[in-house]
């Protein structure tokens, strides 16, 4: 990066640091695999040093599970939309939760990337647990919202096929370009409803 391009440095609050650090890594993260990414690229990116990065973080590493940990919660922030669904949710409802997903995914691209990255990709035991635990969160929400009891076996792996089928649309329209994201949250939406007992 050239030094015009690089951000400058400028004195900030703790908080507001960290969150710089935190941004700088999941762009850096979305573009180039764990180990091609360096500290000091880090914190470049980041408009720090090595030892600010270090001070906050520890290590790469740390830097990486809090990037991933602020993020892996139910998609993008979207907990507190499904928390507040009611047990019957209709058709405007499932594409109401679908669309607003969608939208933060797409004002978060980087951050999507580097989440489905590390899910398909990492072989780091705690970033798998991080990313599980968020999964099943997420599940448990889609089981309440089709009405499907979160004990039945055969309802929790319909909606980890779910899950993936999700993954799957959502590469087909951000890195592909074949879908777009209207067709995707269609998609989304026809299949959840066709998963409601009757």
């Amino acid at each position: 990066m050239s030094p015009a391009l690089s951000p400058s440095r400028v004195r900030l609050e703790a908080d507001d640091r960290r969150e710089r650090m935190i941004e700088a890594a999941l762009r850096l993260f979305a573009e180039r695999p764990f180990e091609s990414v360096s500290t000091a690229d880090l914190a470049r990116a980041a408009g720090t040093t090595r030892t600010n990065l270090n001070y906050h973080f520890g290590n790469k590493r740390n830097l990486y599970l809090a990037a991933i940990d602020r993020f892996a919660t139910v998609p993008l922030g979207l907990s507190r939309e499904l928390a507040i669904q009611s047990g019957t949710v209709d058709s405007s409802g499932f594409h109401s939760i679908f669309d607003r997903w969608l939208t933060l995914v797409e004002q978060h691209r980087e951050t999507f990337k580097v989440l489905s990255h590390a899910r398909r990709e990492s072989n780091d035991q705690e970033v798998v647990e991080l990313l599980d635990a968020a999964l099943s969160t997420w599940e448990d929400y889609l089981l309440r919202l089709t009405r499907q009891p979160a004990g039945d076996r055969a309802a929790r792996a319909r909606i980890r096929s779910f899950q993936a089928m999700i993954g799957a649309a959502t590469d087909e329209w951000l890195e592909h370009g074949v879908l777009t994201k209207n067709e995707v949250c269609d998609l989304l939406v026809r299949t959840l409803q066709a998963m409601i007992p009757e």
